[in-house]
């Protein structure tokens, strides 16, 4: 990640540090967990303050570009479960498609509001390790990030080119998320220098921990989707469609409603995802959401509901203050309401892609 980061930042110069910054948290938020990610990216930036740009807005706009992709773009576990959810599991690579249309927006509000929020807020100075230098090819440093993207993509390219259809199968199969991410994780090993592979038990024992948080809330969200949705919630939204003249438009406002309930009351956008998608999964066709790009927009929907808003209960606010050194106050008046105007635009997108596909 850090190496990605390196990479970024000197291909947009020192000029635009904050721009780069952003562009650094969408890039590794596809990926890679956001609270993981923005422990490891943020000890770029102590050597990237300024008298023009100081800690508080590269923080900012590190953070909030993590939160997009992580909420919005496949593979990451939210948007694949409900991709999984509604169905849409061989148009992968449409959602996220669709998921990078509506996180273009967001990751420009968020860097706006970054540089005009931060610009008021003193950062304490955190020091960090010293980072270790990587002299890694620029195509061997994002080759497990993109070509499980590209794997993915593969996989709708019969539904768009009629020329790809007889190669329908060897495209499911490559496209396959679990395929297509082994294939991102075997070119990592690409990246592994000599003294790491001697220290291989202990990232090894690290990563299966994270790996484990994420296994639990990705299965936890599922369970509480089920419980809620034999509470009987499902039937009364089913009602409120059906009396509807503009159901579809409504089903995107009940889809982010719902994400924003569930992500502010219990902290998870995975789990918000999760749930919501789950809740609505029978409800799609009352709806009219009945082809991969309606429900890949209906995904990118909740996804945006699961974004509003950040706060105490959310581990990731946590991360974001104490490894940035934003006092909690601080963070409340900016990242909090950085999260709230980033799924506001994700709404809006969503209702124009709605309306325009």
């Amino acid at each position: 990640m850090t190496s990605i980061g390196a990479k970024i930042i000197h291909a947009f110069g020192k000029s635009k540090t904050l721009v780069a910054m952003s562009m650094i948290g969408v890039v590794v938020g596809i990926p890679v967990f956001c609270d993981s990610g923005f422990i490891i990216l943020s000890r770029l930036i102590p050597a990237l303050t300024s008298t023009e740009i100081n800690q508080a807005q590269l923080s900012l706009a590190l953070s909030s570009g993590l939160y997009t992709s992580h909420v919005l773009v496949p593979p990451t576990p939210g948007p694949l479960a409900a991709a999984a959810n509604l169905g849409v599991t061989a148009n992968l690579g449409l959602v996220i498609l669709i998921g990078l249309i509506g996180a273009i927006p967001a990751a420009l509000v968020a860097f706006w509001l970054s540089k005009k929020m931060g610009a008021k807020i003193h950062a304490v100075q955190i020091t960090h390790a010293p980072l270790e230098k990587s002299n890694h090819h620029t195509v061997l440093a994002f080759l497990p990030l993109l070509l499980p993207i590209l794997l993915i993509s593969c996989a709708t390219l019969p539904t768009i080119i009629p020329a790809f259809k007889a190669l329908t199968n060897i495209f499911q199969i490559i496209g396959n998320p679990a395929i297509a991410l082994s294939a991102g994780l075997l070119c990592a090993f690409l990246l592994i220098s000599k003294k790491q592979r001697q220290e291989s038990p202990a990232w090894i024992s690290e990563a299966l921990k994270d790996a484990g948080v994420i296994l639990l809330i990705t299965g936890a969200g599922g369970s509480f989707g089920a419980v809620i949705k034999s509470s009987g919630i499902d039937l009364i939204l089913k009602e409120q469609i059906a009396g509807s003249q503009s159901g579809g438009i409504l089903f995107i406002l009940i889809a982010f409603a719902l994400g924003a309930v569930l992500k502010s009351a219990q902290g998870s956008s995975t789990s918000a995802i999760i749930i919501t998608s789950s809740l609505l999964a029978p409800l799609t066709i009352l709806a009219g959401f009945t082809t991969a790009t309606s429900l890949a927009t209906l995904i990118l929907a909740i996804g945006g509901g699961a974004m509003t808003v950040s706060h105490a209960n959310d581990s990731y606010f946590w991360v974001v203050s104490q490894f940035s050194g934003i006092r909690e106050s601080d963070a409340y008046k900016s990242y909090t309401l950085i999260t709230l105007a980033q799924g506001i635009t994700v709404l809006i997108t969503s209702i124009l892609l709605f309306i325009l596909l």
